[in-house]
């Protein structure tokens, strides 16, 4: 009882024991905020990663790899763990504007949609389809318009707001206010260019589903025909399928509006495309409704030195956004098959017989599994039985494609995600060694209150105290200290790390001072979720910073004789 009284004694009747409190309660804080806004950083990354390539990748080599189609399907009926599965295809061009000397080096990534919003969430990210369960590279024009004159009224309000005094310096809101003229200009380029394709949308939609009708029904004579020895039943022919090709080729060029297999979705980032206001607002330069030119040199099958590059036009419908710059600020969605064929990766026909020669390939396929699979550990299990089916399905299908690797998501994005759990835990290192400093100061304030408490400590022993009572008086006082100042520092640290962009913005007003740009990062906001697990952790090291730091004052307390301690009292 005694050691309980005097700790709390000395708690309230020490003047010295607040500061280490504080002390204790800063280095809580600190430590706190930085592994939180660290970690939220890293699950933006892993999320973002994860989404753009699913649970599991695989992944051929410089062939690529056919019959994925019939693969895909066994691994839904063999796997029961795999949800949904896609191809993937991913090269490199060169984005050009018509008209202008904009040229830019970009990664291709050939999906398909819908099926990409089963597998990742790349839906979440989009502009124009946002919200839309079955993303499509064929979004209504309408819903393209009403997006570009929501982005001209938010243009039009920043003007004002501008024109009213915005509160950045004069070179700033002067760079401001033309970016801002050029995005009006592109925006209503854009809307102009939408209003003309509104009423031809339709009629080409129509075209295309006439002509998928009828070339079926021609692989379905022709089929029939060769299985009743060359009798051939009425159905459409090749002539009328050419026709109908035609008619629609010369719909599409008088009208500029081109087939949805030449759509395209822009990764939301890509330099000279848009910009974001000091604020955080996106503004864009290309639009829906704007075409542009991609060059590709065709690296699928073969690469020879007669390669030719392909070069074809797209008109984008939507831009995308993952969250991680890197992806973002470089990469352009196309349709499956159209990337496929400019890049070499479609079947191949014999030329007089129009006899399959060589199956269309893919370079990856992406692979979601159920939700109860939890941890890499569980899902490199996952990852074991894909890679034997895939060494069973080649035993079936040599052909198919052999140097073609399994692995997870976090073994795909080793590069982008290991650099940052590397930073981060460099971070918490440097962090804590500068927390150390919570350990001295209990330490030195410790020994100071030994020192003065000679007299009270020669009492105890005199009248029967043993060494051990002794010495848990004085960790006792080091526990509490800790406890306190853990306990202040975590609420102080939880308070800033959820309100950290507020105060941010507050500081940016009254100092003009902002570590968080958002015209550099694509973040909107900085992250702001507190864990429970790390917190609790760092609660219970400032306690045994606080029992480490009172470890040696309490050792040579309990060492001191009685005869000693009241030797000049």
């Amino acid at each position: 009882m005694y050691r309980l009284f005097l700790c709390l004694h000395y708690l309230r009747s020490r003047v010295i024991a607040y500061f280490a409190v504080l002390g204790v309660a800063l280095c809580v804080a600190m430590m706190l905020i930085v592994v939180s806004v660290m970690n939220g950083f890293l699950d933006k990354v892993e999320k973002a990663a994860k989404g753009l390539f699913g649970d599991i990748v695989v992944e051929a080599g410089a062939g690529g790899m056919s019959q994925y189609d019939e693969f895909i399907q066994e691994l839904k009926e063999k796997v029961p763990e795999v949800q949904a599965a896609s191809p993937f295809i991913q090269t490199f061009g060169i984005l050009q504007v018509p008209g202008t000397v904009y040229r830019q080096i970009v990664t291709l990534a050939g999906v398909r949609l819908p099926e990409r919003a089963a597998v990742s969430d790349f839906e979440q990210g989009l502009w124009v389809q946002k919200g839309i369960g079955e993303p499509s590279f064929d979004p209504p024009v309408s819903l393209m318009q009403q997006r570009v004159q929501d982005h001209l009224g938010l243009i039009a309000r920043l003007e004002r707001e501008l024109a009213k005094g915005a509160p950045y310096s004069s070179q700033t809101a002067q760079d401001l206010a033309e970016r801002l003229g050029r995005a009006t200009y592109f925006s209503e380029s854009a809307l102009g260019a939408l209003d003309r394709y509104a009423p031809v949308q339709p009629v080409v939609d129509r075209f295309q589903q006439e002509l998928a009708r009828q070339e079926a029904k021609l692989g379905a004579a022709t089929q029939a025909g060769a299985a009743s020895q060359g009798v051939t039943p009425e159905g459409p022919t090749a002539e009328q399928i050419e026709k109908l090709q035609q008619q629609l080729g010369e719909l599409t060029e008088t009208s500029g509006y081109l087939t949805n297999d030449y759509h395209a979705i822009l990764g939301l980032g890509i330099e000279g495309l848009m910009f974001r206001t000091p604020d955080g607002q996106v503004i864009r330069f290309l639009l829906p409704g704007d075409k542009i030119t991609l060059t590709l040199v065709p690296m699928g099958r073969r690469m020879t030195a007669t390669v030719t590059p392909n070069t074809a036009t797209f008109l984008v419908v939507d831009d995308a956004r993952t969250d991680v710059a890197s992806i973002d600020s470089s990469i352009v969605y196309l349709p499956f098959d159209t990337l496929q064929l400019l890049n070499d990766l479609g079947p191949e026909y014999g030329a007089e017989d129009n006899r399959l020669i060589n199956p269309a390939r893919t370079r990856q396929i992406h692979i979601k599994v159920s939700q109860n699979i939890q941890g890499e550990a569980q899902l490199r299990r996952v990852r074991d039985r894909i890679q034997d089916l895939w060494v069973d399905f080649l035993e079936r299908c040599p052909w198919a494609g052999r140097d073609v690797e399994v692995r997870t998501w976090r073994q795909q994005q080793a590069g982008v995600v290991e650099p940052i759990e590397t930073q981060r835990t460099l971070t918490v290192i440097m962090f804590g060694i500068i927390s150390m400093v919570s350990v001295v100061l209990i330490f030195v304030i410790f020994y100071m209150i030994v020192f003065q408490k000679t007299r009270d400590i020669g009492v105890l022993k005199s009248i029967g105290a043993s060494s051990g009572g002794v010495a848990a008086i004085f960790l006792a006082y080091g526990a509490a200290i800790g406890l306190a100042g853990s306990i202040l520092g975590a609420i102080g640290g939880y308070f800033f790390v959820r309100n950290i962009n507020p105060i941010q913005d507050a500081v940016d007003r009254w100092f003009g001072f902002r570590v968080w740009s958002r015209e550099v990062f694509m973040f909107e906001m900085i992250p702001n979720e507190v864990r429970l697990i790390p917190a609790l952790l760092i609660v219970a090291g400032a306690i045994v910073a606080g029992l480490l730091g009172a470890l040696l004052p309490a050792w040579r307390a309990a060492r001191m004789q009685p005869v000693e301690a009241l030797r000049y009292e």
